[in-house]
C-alpha cells in the first residue's frame, strides 16, 4: 500500500480514451451542403451534372429499399411455412414425422 502523505487522498488512474465514430450520414449531409453552395455559383452544365447525380442517388436508394423489403418478405414467408409445417405435425401426431424424414433421407 502506498503511504499517504499529509492526509492526501490517493487518486485512481483514469483511462482517457475517446472513441472515434464515423457518421456516414453526417458526411453525406456535409457533401450535399457543399454541393448546394457550389450550385449557386455553377454554370448551366454543372447544374445539369449535379441534378443527374442527385437522380442517380435517388434511384439507388429506392432500389436498396425495394431489395431490403423483398428480403424481409421472403424471410417472413419462410418462417410462416416452417411454423405451419410444425403445427401440422403437432396436431396430426409425431408418428408421421418419422416417415416423412425417412422418405426425405432416401
Amino acid at each position: 500500500m502506498a503511504m499517504k502523505f499529509f492526509g492526501a487522498q490517493s487518486r485512481y488512474k483514469r483511462f482517457n480514451f475517446y472513441t472515434r465514430f464515423y457518421d456516414d450520414r453526417k458526411e453525406r449531409l456535409e457533401l450535399k451542403r457543399k454541393q448546394y453552395e457550389d450550385f449557386e455559383n455553377a454554370t448551366e452544365q454543372e447544374r445539369k451534372d449535379i441534378f443527374r447525380e442527385q437522380m442517380r442517388e435517388s434511384w439507388a436508394m429506392g432500389k436498396e429499399r425495394q431489395q431490403a423489403s423483398f428480403q424481409s418478405n421472403v424471410r417472413i414467408i419462410i418462417l410462416i411455412v416452417i411454423i405451419l409445417t410444425l403445427g401440422y405435425f403437432v396436431f396430426n401426431g409425431l408418428d408421421q414425422i418419422e416417415s416423412v424424414i425417412l422418405n426425405i433421407m432416401d
